[in-house]
């Protein structure tokens, strides 16, 4: 699946400038990113970043960053560029992103006491769920690709079995870290979770 420039031009128009000029950026996160891209990564970019990390960007998602922009414009807050892909991770593991990612279904960790309980959060109990549960390990192999908000993340997994798809990070929303599904779809990879972004925009604007 090819994400096509002229469907963004055509977001950009309807929502960014054109038919609703009174009431521009209505579409989620379009404040943000006011439908710009940033400017696109040559191949030698790319494969520093490939070499140094030890790993080969899923196709999709590298010929977006090549051909299409560096990030900018996409889905809620816009696509982070390459360099960000750790935005607001504290990232140990020099390896992280050659380390397979560890799951291939949900993945969640429920804390049995009561977390908001001053008891609670002055304990090593929870201090130690909490160290466990946000641990950078659950999250190795794969790249932060958008902001959601809240600190809810789109991640692209990068290594592993699962490489090439889409999962989502809400374990700030205590609803852990899970694969991008729809009623139809099982996964998702970068292109199309962009492509699906496009076609639910434009419908609502044409609403």
């Amino acid at each position: 699946m090819v994400i096509e420039k002229e469907q963004i031009s055509k977001l950009k128009k309807i929502d960014g400038n054109g038919l609703f000029k009174k009431n521009p950026f209505q579409i989620f996160g379009s404040k943000k990113h006011k439908y710009k891209l940033n400017s696109c990564l040559s191949e030698k970019n790319i494969l520093d970043f490939e070499k140094t990390n030890q790993i080969e960007l899923p196709f999709e998602y590298r010929n977006f960053i090549k051909t299409i922009g560096n990030g900018g414009v996409g889905p809620a807050y816009g696509v982070f560029k390459l360099e960000d892909w750790n935005f607001e991770l504290d990232i140990e593991n020099r390896k992280f992103l050659n380390e397979n990612f560890p799951y291939t279904e949900k993945r969640n960790l429920t804390y049995v006491g009561n977390k908001d309980d001053v008891y609670y959060t002055k304990s090593d109990e929870f201090k130690n769920w909490e160290l466990e549960y946000f641990d950078e390990k659950h999250i190795y192999g794969s790249i932060r690709i958008c902001h959601y908000g809240c600190a809810v993340y789109y991640f692209l997994v990068v290594s592993g079995s699962e490489k090439g798809n889409v999962w989502i990070d809400a374990r700030a929303n205590d609803e852990g870290i899970y694969p991008l599904t729809t009623e139809t779809r099982s996964r998702y990879n970068f292109a199309e979770w962009y492509n699906e972004w496009i076609n639910e925009s434009l419908k609502k604007l044409n609403k």
